[in-house]
């Protein structure tokens, strides 16, 4: 009974959306021949960083949280990768770079930005952008380094970072909102369009890239990493924002956040790297499977 009344609407209201636009291009895949790579940079270019930017353009969090969900989200995702680290004791490097991959990158972009939005709105949008803005910052640097094991310098990794486009437009975003400069209208217009598309074109692209993931036999250790993403790593965001006097929307949006299931740049850096391939590609679909029976429960804990 409490499953049909509580679970279930939760689940439908907020889960269920984005899981069937995920879905949708998950049938265009296995039905069509779709590139997903144009698809990717289009979003990775100009839809997410105008999504982006416009949540925090129109925004109006204060620097104080910036500083707190900045400081929150960049700790889960370190103390996350210690988790897998320890979780993969006794394995060979390469696996043990692949727990800590899938253990700390999460996908807060794909499906962390569309369900805070389903969940809380506007605001939770700009403080969905705000963790997802850090985590890909993160994946970027120490993800690089962790996938190459240590053979890609962090020099190396931030200067790459530097060209992930959400780090500028997250940066224009809060210089023009705490300058409250006023963009022209047709820029605004034209932001707002692509925006629009981010969304929408983010699940699309999940559906994509999950089609694409083998579920192949199940080796039970893989189920450590989806636990410390979908189970520990949520609880480790809830402390640190009892520890920090964290309240409200935004410890809300922290934790759900924290919860979210491994992404798909886990999968890109140890295809590129060569980091145990299959078995990151196998956490990323049963973690985003399982997910879906997590984040409800989370929600429901939450609101």
């Amino acid at each position: 009974m409490f499953i049909f009344q509580t679970l279930l609407p939760i689940f439908v209201q907020t889960v269920l959306p984005v899981m069937l636009v995920a879905a949708a291009g998950y049938a265009l895949a296995h039905w069509l021949s779709i590139d997903s790579r144009s698809l990717g940079r289009m979003l990775f270019f100009l839809a997410t960083p105008s999504l982006v930017f416009r949540s925090l353009y129109q925004s109006e969090l204060e620097f104080g949280a910036l500083r707190r969900l900045a400081l929150v989200a960049a700790t889960v995702a370190i103390l996350s990768g210690v988790l897998g680290w320890l979780a993969a004791n006794g394995e060979t490097r390469q696996r043990r770079a692949a727990f800590i991959l899938t253990s700390a990158v999460s996908n807060n972009g794909n499906m962390g930005i569309p369900i805070s939005y389903f969940a809380f709105g506007d605001i939770g949008l700009a403080l969905g952008s705000i963790y997802y803005v850090v985590v890909s910052f993160f994946s970027n640097t120490f993800g690089v380094v962790i996938a190459s094991a240590g053979q890609t310098a962090v020099s190396q990794a931030l200067m790459q970072s530097i060209r992930v486009p959400v780090l500028y437009a997250a940066t224009a975003g809060l210089l023009l909102n705490t300058l409250q400069l006023e963009i022209p209208q047709p820029i605004f217009r034209a932001i707002d369009l692509l925006a629009n598309a981010a969304i929408p074109g983010m699940l699309v692209l999940l559906g994509v890239q999950l089609h694409k993931a083998p579920l192949t036999k199940l080796p039970w250790v893989i189920f450590r990493s989806v636990a410390i993403r979908l189970l520990l790593a949520p609880l480790l965001a809830w402390l640190l924002c009892w520890l920090l006097g964290v309240q409200g929307m935004e410890r809300n949006v922290l934790v759900l956040q924290a919860g979210m299931p491994t992404a798909v740049m886990a999968a890109v850096l140890s295809t590129e790297y060569d980091t145990e391939p299959p078995l990151v590609a196998t956490v990323i679909l049963v973690s985003t499977l399982l997910s879906m029976v997590t984040l409800s429960v989370l929600l429901w804990l939450l609101l």
